[in-house]
């Protein structure tokens, strides 16, 4: 092979089998080269670790040029795919979130309105799990503090009825919380 601006020819090979051990070397050079990509499973893979270190995408692909050799162009891109994809899952945790809370706050709304038991009313027509119904019901118990203060004054001054049973007949009050309250007010008074 002749190089017509340098005038220089290229020696031939010494014997063919150096020509036929260079054409071996070249392709074994090739197979691993190629074989270095990484797999779609090992991307994702890379992806979700770089994105449980951070949501921000930027970050992500930092990680994923540093960490998983990726290049800045598929960094980029797969980086701000999955920051999307974040956002959208995002948002749809808030719509979903804010259609519970507004359910949940009329269903309490029903209970409350009725003259039941809040924690029996959460749990057997709403199908609230009883240690949240109990919690919801003793929040909006105590809500109500200075109003049940003012009941208990006016029932301890009557005479000839019971504190408890005073506020059961008329403040509707349920019977566990008055006669808890019965029984507070005797061990006040034994004390």
């Amino acid at each position: 092979m002749r190089l017509s601006a340098i005038n220089y020819q290229l020696p031939a090979p010494a014997s063919p089998v150096i020509g036929k051990g260079m054409r071996y070397y070249c392709a074994i050079l090739l197979i691993v080269a190629c074989g270095t990509k990484k797999t779609a499973e090992q991307r994702a893979s890379d992806l979700e670790t770089c994105t449980a270190l951070s949501t921000a995408p930027l970050e992500i692909a930092q990680c994923l040029r540093g960490q998983g050799g990726w290049s800045e162009a598929a960094a980029d891109s797969a980086a701000n795919q999955r920051a999307r994809e974040l956002d959208s899952v995002k948002s749809q945790i808030g719509v979903i979130t804010a259609r519970a809370d507004s359910q949940h706050a009329a269903e309490i709304r029903s209970c409350d309105q009725r003259l039941v038991d809040m924690k029996t009313c959460l749990t057997m027509r709403y199908g609230w799990d009883e240690t949240q119904a109990m919690a919801i019901d003793d929040s909006v118990w105590n809500s109500q503090g200075p109003e049940h203060l003012s009941q208990i004054r006016n029932c301890s001054r009557r005479r000839g009825v019971g504190t408890g049973a005073c506020l059961q007949l008329y403040y509707k009050w349920l019977p566990r919380r008055a006669l808890a309250l019965d029984d507070s007010i005797r061990r006040a008074n034994i004390n």
